[in-house]
């Protein structure tokens, strides 16, 4: 596929091993089993000539070649590389090419990003903006998976280790995706030069899916060739070995010392070695300077302004260098054709050459050189980000101006998915530094963009800038966004005191602001067991205050989930959160606003208000997926996730739970990370992957003694997973310890986690049966007095296996009849499960065996494994030989789908589907194929009738 022979000059001398693997992985690709290759060495070793011929190679197998290469200046200009790499083929594309391509969520990203075919962009005026990185990173990946669905895609890109963050976090994310596209992502860098970008380049090369290849020199016979090459004679021994000593077989070192050693008119014999070192010693910068010098003032300016720009227009440079028109043009085509610059647009042929060139440069004069050209981009209407690049680069002197565009930069960024480019171009501001009167904006919008970037200094920053708010409104807003940056990371207490201390400087008659800040107050600290205590009389106070018909939303919202944890009636709970939601339109919040959305939702779930629950958080999820809400995203994901695990979804709940945590190669804010993760290891100890779930603790065991009541989640989930291993005492520990938290949280109902069942059923397996006995009975009566199904199933079944006996069983059929709706097969079938075993002891058989086999069915069916092998040895041990089930019609379908079912027959392509559910189009292939064979169907038309059959299932 590619050649060392033709249109690279001999430039590919001693390659044919990375060209060999280059090609491997675009035969792959090709075949439809994409992946990335990483050709790696120090600066001068040829990458770029190894990515050219692969290029070449690509296209001349009908691959669509998208390339790009970093740029030092550039590493802050938010997606710039995943713009060189998508912006050509959108521009060249028809109107109906693009609109099939940006179809769906890759319009989205191409809005945000201001790309060819979705208008201006984001609108940047707004002082605080949501995190759309999901969106884009999301959007970017169908972009390159519709691509590759038209013929396959090689994305290229030279230089990474100068790419911007938020490119490479783009590619970090595509990466684990690769292998199911006919694509190929080839990547040069010098990793000991990625500076801040570090960590997430070392994250792509060090990825499984990704070969590294690593350029070595030249050795001396190579080097001996260019010599002859370049020269035109052949070197003798020991002249080529000087040689090679010199450049230690560095390519574009050796080509650099040859051209020297023509222009000195030095031969290539023995005698001549000894010179090579003088030669050798002159540094490429001198060398470079003395070129420049020889070709004339006018070319030395020009080269200097194009050093500053990095990249750039003719016209561009000649105004930065001083340069008339024509006078720039004559000396571009000296620069051009001496070797030393590029043309369209002007940049240097090779990053070390224009390092030499621009370190000849005075730092002061550098400065200012940078100074000059934003003003000259700003007023030619360049980018926001293309002008703060070069005030990256100016000494801090007080200028409104510059903090004018630095925080235009910021908020364009912050809006693209790009919060670190953002927080670099803010803090930049902060230096300069801003007037007292603008200072606490910046202070603000820097603190969002560290907190999304995930990077620590947010929280000075918030705090300062709630400090230095000059009137109330700005203030307030400044402390709810604190607040709920302080949440996010479960740092409730601070929260608390930050929304307290806010409220005693608020004027009195200020009845509003009092109100809103007190509903924060209350829903933050009431989740975390040291301040819930505290708040318990607020939170009573709250309630009062929440019958009364005019309560605002902020205090039904907050009263809903104080009933819900106080183990108010369900009933109760349930009208609490319908009116918090009621009153108008239900837009998505912003990252200041009371968390009055996620805490009614939040009742709801608890209240097992599951199918209004649901809809909630399908249409948030849609909605913060069309406006781009990053930060809002993962937190519905989060709450969907767990929904789908209470009704026994398991595929939705792990998918949900997945895209958390690998939603914008960033970690999760730790409350989001919390419940995926607790939802995924039940998931997985529910698929009886227990290995897996091991795994999916991983880094976030460290915060199982947390206090807020999203740590007990991770703790009971990981309770569960000892009790599967069998691992009793400590299960019980785990079990103990969340409810521990969950109760001095004041989360007294079972229907938040019902931790005493697990509890009495781990204590009696540890031989501790009184304990099992009282932990089984609270939550019963805790259950009973709340009145919701599930909760009360649960606690049933746990009391049922603790009494054991005719008791045991008259509970473990009240708990069969309680589960038997829709939402709670899963724990039905756990209870029908653990009633046969009971009825099989008692050698009641016949009854056993039939309860045992709806019990294996509706395992089997909901996906939970470890369920189904246990009914089944029951079964087996009632004298019965477990038969396989044949599934078929609509009870046949997994959640998941029927889910995927329902979408198709309403008219979505397998594309839009997976778009829909974040997984990918082999996936939703894969769940299609199981539909049409269990439902007996041949085409898609077929799927609205047989969605609305009646549904059957047979036994072979």
């Amino acid at each position: 596929m590619i050649s060392a022979e033709g249109e690279h000059d001999g430039l590919l001398l001693e390659r044919d091993r990375e060209l060999e693997r280059i090609g491997r992985c675009l035969r792959r690709a090709g075949q439809g089993h994409g992946g990335a290759l990483v050709v790696e060495g120090p600066a001068g070793m040829g990458k770029t000539v190894l990515l050219a011929a692969a290029r070449d190679g690509a296209e001349g197998e009908g691959f669509r070649v998208l390339r790009a290469r970093g740029a030092e200046l550039e590493r802050e200009f938010a997606f710039g590389v995943v713009r060189q790499l998508v912006e050509p083929v959108l521009a060249g594309a028809s109107q109906e090419e693009r609109a099939w391509v940006l179809e769906g969520p890759p319009g989205v990203a191409a809005r945000l990003l201001g790309l060819p075919g979705r208008g201006d962009g984001v609108a940047v005026g707004a002082p605080v903006a949501p995190d759309p990185s999901f969106a884009v990173l999301h959007g970017l990946y169908w972009l390159c998976a519709n691509l590759a669905s038209e013929r396959p895609l090689a994305l290229v890109v030279d230089d990474a280790h100068w790419a911007d963050g938020a490119s490479l976090r783009f590619l970090a994310f595509l990466l684990p995706r690769l292998e199911e596209l006919h694509a190929a992502l080839l990547l040069g860098a010098r990793s000991a030069e990625a500076g801040h970008s570090q960590e997430l380049l070392a994250a792509l090369m060090m990825d499984p899916a990704t070969e590294v290849v690593t350029v070595a020199p030249l050795t001396t016979r190579g080097v001996a060739t260019l010599v002859a090459a370049g020269l035109g004679v052949e070197p003798e021994p020991q002249f080529a070995a000087a040689c090679w000593e010199a450049t230690g077989g560095t390519p574009f070192l050796v080509r650099t010392l040859v051209e020297a050693l023509r222009e000195e008119r030095i031969a290539p014999v023995s005698a001549s070695a000894g010179k090579l070192q003088e030669v050798a010693t002159a540094t490429l910068g001198r060398w470079a300077m003395l070129r420049l010098v020889r070709l004339g003032p006018d070319a030395g300016r020009l080269a200097r302004a194009v050093a500053v720009l990095e990249r750039a227009e003719l016209d561009q440079a000649a105004r930065l260098a001083g340069l008339a028109p024509l006078v720039a043009a004559r000396a571009a085509q000296l620069l051009v054709r001496a070797g030393v610059l590029d043309e369209a647009p002007l940049c240097f042929v090779h990053p070390l050459l224009r390092a030499a060139v621009y370190r000849e440069i005075a730092v002061a004069e550098r400065a200012e050189a940078h100074g000059r050209a934003a003003r000259l981009l700003a007023e030619a209407h360049a980018s926001p980000a293309r002008v703060a690049e070069h005030l990256l680069a100016t000494a801090p002197a007080g200028d409104g101006w510059t903090v004018q565009q630095l925080r235009g930069a910021g908020r364009e960024a912050a809006a693209r998915g790009a919060p670190e480019s953002g927080a670099a171009y803010l803090r930049r501001a902060l230096a300069e530094p801003p007037s007292p009167e603008v200072e606490g904006g910046v202070l603000l919008e820097l603190g969002l963009a560290e907190f999304s970037a995930g990077q620590p200094d947010w929280h000075d920053h918030l705090e300062e800038a709630v400090e230095s708010a000059g009137d109330d409104t700005t203030r307030i807003a400044a402390a709810l966004l604190f607040a709920n940056a302080l949440g996010w990371h479960q740092r409730l207490a601070e929260a608390v005191e930050v929304c307290d201390r806010v409220a005693a400087r608020l004027d009195s008659r200020n009845a509003e602001g009092h109100l809103v800040l007190e509903a924060m107050t209350v829903a933050r600290g009431l989740i975390d067991a040291t301040t819930a205590p505290s708040l318990a009389d607020r939170a009573r106070v709250l309630l009062v205050r929440a019958r009364e018909r005019s309560a605002p939303s902020t205090v039904l919202a907050a009263a809903a989930f104080v009933a819900a944890l106080a183990n108010q009636p369900a009933d109760q709970v349930a009208d609490l959160a319908r009116r918090a939601i009621a009153p108008g339109p239900r837009p998505l919040p912003e990252p200041g606003d009371p968390a009055s959305f996620p805490a009614a939702v939040s009742a709801l779930y608890c209240a097992e208000r599951y199918g209004e629950a649901q809809a909630l958080l399908d249409a948030a999820v849609t909605e913060a997926q069309a406006a781009a809400n990053g930060m809002i995203l993962p937190a519905v994901l989060a709450q969907r996730a767990r929904l789908a695990l209470r009704r026994g979804d398991l595929t939705a709940a792990e998918a949900d739970a997945r895209a958390v945590l690998d939603a914008s190669g960033r970690s999760p804010p730790l409350v989001n990370g919390l419940l995926a993760t607790g939802v995924l290891v039940d998931v997985l100890v529910e698929r009886g992957d227990l290995d897996g779930a091991e795994r999916a603790l991983g880094s976030l065991a460290a915060d199982l003694a947390g206090t807020s009541l999203t740590a007990p989640v991770l703790r009971h989930a990981r309770g569960r997973l000892l009790f599967a291993q069998r691992r009793f005492g400590e299960a019980l520990g785990d079990f103990r310890a969340a409810g521990e938290t969950a109760t001095g949280g004041l989360a007294l109902s079972p229907c938040w986690l019902p931790w005493r069942s697990d509890a009495a059923l781990a204590a009696l397996a540890f031989g501790e049966p009184d304990t099992a006995r009282r932990l089984s009975g609270e939550e019963l009566e805790l259950a009973r007095a709340f009145g919701a199904p599930r909760a009360l199933g649960v606690a049933l079944r746990a009391a049922g296996l603790v009494a054991g006996g005719q008791r045991g069983q008259a509970l473990l059929r009240e708990a069969v009849e309680v589960l038997a709706g829709p939402d709670t097969r899963l724990e039905q079938a756990r209870a029908l499960a653990d009633l046969g075993a009971l009825l099989r002891r008692s050698n009641h058989r016949v009854e056993a065996r039939q309860l045992l086999r709806q019990a294996v069915d509706a395992a089997h069916h909901l996906g939970a494994g470890a369920l189904a092998r246990r009914a089944e040895t029951e079964l087996r041990a009632t004298g019965a030989k477990p038969r396989r089930v044949l599934l078929s019609g609509l009870e046949a379908l997994t959640a998941s789908e029927r889910r995927i079912a329902e979408l198709a027959a309403e008219g979505l392509t397998n594309r839009e589907i997976a778009q829909t559910l974040f997984v990918t189009a082999r996936t939703v292939e894969g769940h299609l194929t199981n539909v049409f064979n269990k439902l007996d169907l041949q085409a898609r038309t077929a799927l609205p009738p047989a969605l609305a059959a009646p549904t059957r299932a047979v036994r072979a």
